[in-house]
């Protein structure tokens, strides 16, 4: 971000708008550009990765600031498939991990940039913004707070990956806000593109499975992250819990369809495809949520060609986002923007009820894992410190789901994202919950004043997004999930309060 004033800060003519526009390719184009750049410099060396990866971020936040959220999306939806290229030869998993932690360096180097720069004079005069970067600092520094907890108390490597996980949406939101508050921000051709990309890249894999994967060593990027798991006895924990033989790649990229066992005796099982970022949740929720914003901006072709991905993938929470978008897109118009909301509202309330009922009686692990989240939190209000419990922790490695069941909650809290950010964070937490509710409350006011449909996006991405973190910790905890919708969030209030400023700024002159 240019932090010397040298572009227009705010107040930018139609003509400048409109040349907007007509960078999006290039922004995509440089974005990816710096993707592979980065990963490459971390295949060489992990420090010169990082030194390379700063340096290349800082230049195009200077260069071009308004294209930062394009550069956030590409390194979240297409960083793993350049990662593939390297996999034969990287040599151990340290390595491995250091190229897919690349986006992360992107994201917070960005951070820090906007961050910086949000004290600067030209945003302090944006009053509509005061309020989201007093909030956003109060929210850094409470989950910095819960890190240093961790890392005391814990094991400092698990502190660190919930700490990415959880200032991922905060670090998201504040460099689109900040982005779009300044410069013009036009996501519609790049969302298209980049999109449309994703699609392609779906039906391709899911059309050749691992002879497409095969070609750019995709196979072997799944083999290392199962060969991982077997080091650490997954697979032989499955046996004796579930009965489940692992006997080769196939039968862990094939599963039935939707992702339940009601459909075992009527459809064959599928391919379960990752997508360009080789993880199915995270790549069901990069769909959804592109084709939602797509849906509110009129767009139809997209979404309509990314439902059946949805339903092949089987992420039940990505799929209930798109579905209420399609409904509410249907239904929505200006005169009944409350009609609308409260409907979302209830339809969230519902699914989330349904979810937790029928998982408790059936022993659902994501159930088991809210009840333990919620029965520490009582007995511990202050929180544990990030790191401990969640899928991703090593406290969970010991887990025994057949205890849990016959107890009727799991020994750690594990698979909800509430759970674990209750048991983590504590009270803490709910400074967290309190930031997307305010957003929520924002996007609400703005869609009633104004009736432009973002704000119905914003709206419907946090609610229902919100509502998939009880029962689903990738919900919040996947950068292109939570993260990605607050991205674009913070682009639509951005634009919306610089257009604010700048009517605010002809009638003053």
């Amino acid at each position: 971000m240019s932090v010397t004033g040298t572009y227009p800060p705010v107040g930018l003519d139609a003509s400048r708008l409109e040349a907007s526009r007509d960078d999006a390719l290039l922004h995509v184009i440089v974005s990816l550009s710096v993707v592979a750049l980065t990963v490459s410099a971390f295949a060489v060396w992990t420090p010169f990765g990082i030194a390379a990866t700063f340096l290349l971020t800082l230049i195009v936040a200077n260069a071009i600031p308004a294209g930062v959220p394009v550069l956030i999306i590409c390194a979240f939806l297409y960083q793993n498939l350049i990662v593939t290229w390297y996999t034969p030869y990287i040599p151990d998993n340290e390595t491995f991990d250091a190229l897919r932690g690349t986006n992360f360096v992107i994201l917070m180097t960005a951070f820090c940039i906007f961050l910086a720069a949000s004290f600067q004079q030209r945003v302090r005069a944006l009053t509509e913004l005061r309020f989201w970067l007093l909030l956003s600092i109060v929210l850094c520094g409470t989950i910095c707070f819960y890190l240093a907890l961790g890392i005391v108390h814990g094991q400092p490597k698990d502190a660190v990956v919930y700490f990415r996980n959880t200032i991922t949406p905060l670090a998201c939101f504040h460099i689109a806000v900040l982005a779009a508050s300044l410069y013009p921000v036009d996501l519609r051709k790049s969302m298209f593109w980049l999109g449309a990309g994703a699609i392609i890249y779906g039906y391709v894999e899911l059309t050749f499975t691992m002879d497409f994967l095969s070609l750019f060593h995709g196979d072997l990027y799944i083999q290392r992250n199962i060969a991982r798991q077997i080091e650490t006895g997954v697979w032989e924990k499955s046996l004796k819990e579930t009965g489940f033989v692992f006997r080769g790649l196939q039968d862990v990229m094939t599963t039935t369809f939707f992702n339940t066992p009601f459909f075992n005796d009527i459809l064959p099982s599928v391919f379960r495809i990752g997508g360009p970022n080789f993880h199915s949740i995270s790549y069901a929720y990069a769909l959804s949520i592109i084709s939602a914003w797509l849906l509110f901006r009129g767009r139809w072709l997209l979404p309509i060609a990314a439902l059946p991905l949805l339903l092949v993938i089987g992420s039940k929470g990505a799929t209930f986002l798109l579905l209420i978008a399609l409904a509410m897109r249907i239904i929505y118009r200006p005169s009944r923007a409350r009609l609308t909301l409260a409907a979302v509202l209830a339809l969230a309330a519902i699914w989330t009820t349904a979810a937790i009922a029928y998982g408790a009686t059936h022993g659902d692990y994501h159930v088991l894992g809210l009840m333990a989240g919620l029965r520490d939190f009582m007995a511990n209000p202050l929180g544990q410190g990030l790191g401990f419990g969640g899928n991703l922790s090593s406290t969970s490695l010991n887990l025994s789901w057949a205890t849990a069941q016959a107890e009727g909650v799991a020994s750690v809290p594990v698979e909800s994202a509430v759970g674990v950010m209750l048991y983590q964070m504590g009270v803490g937490s709910f400074v967290f919950f309190g930031f997307l509710a305010a957003l929520a409350v924002a996007a609400r006011r703005r869609l009633i004043d104004t009736g432009d449909p973002d704000f119905l996006f914003a709206f419907v991405g946090i609610v229902t997004i919100s509502a998939n973190a009880v029962l689903q910790e990738e919900a919040f905890y996947s950068p292109l999930a939570l993260s990605f919708c607050l991205l674009l969030v913070g682009v639509s209030l951005g634009s919306h309060w610089r257009e604010v400023a700048t009517a605010r700024t002809s009638q003053q002159t």
